[in-house]
């Protein structure tokens, strides 16, 4: 039968986000493109903090145009903290134990809402599979 990738052309890629930094507080920021008929499986989201954030009370919400929160929510990110963080069932990021099929374009955005921010950076992770020869088989 072949592996799936050989057999139904499968494209996975790890895609990484546009620099999130303290200048994009008090706002939500599309940094991702995800195309039509992709799918991101559960826990193909993942933001890097390499520089902490600081100031004020530093929380980012990792989401899409349905969801600010779906893949990463605050409660699963230490955002004084470096390190790599994923959403979680337990603190409701809907998408983190399913994945999600992106049957239209979207985008993956980051929401930082304290406006009294004064330092930090991350940037965003995904892993997305363009299914759109599966779908239409």
């Amino acid at each position: 039968m072949g592996d799936s990738a050989g057999q139904y052309g499968l494209k996975g890629r790890w895609v990484r986000s546009r620099k999130i930094t303290f200048a994009d507080k008090n706002s939500t920021k599309a940094i991702l493109d995800v195309p039509a008929k992709t799918f991101i499986p559960p826990y193909g989201v993942t933001i890097i903090i390499p520089t902490l954030f600081d100031g004020g009370t530093p929380v980012i919400d990792i989401g899409d145009g349905a969801d600010p929160n779906g893949w990463i929510i605050q409660a699963d990110i230490t955002a004084t903290s470096a390190g790599t963080y994923s959403g979680t069932e337990t603190n409701t990021a809907h998408y983190a134990a399913t994945g999600k099929y992106y049957d239209s374009a979207d985008t993956i955005d980051a929401v930082l809402p304290d406006e009294a921010i004064t330092a930090g950076e991350a940037f965003v992770m995904a892993y997305m599979v363009d299914v759109s020869d599966v779908i239409d088989d």
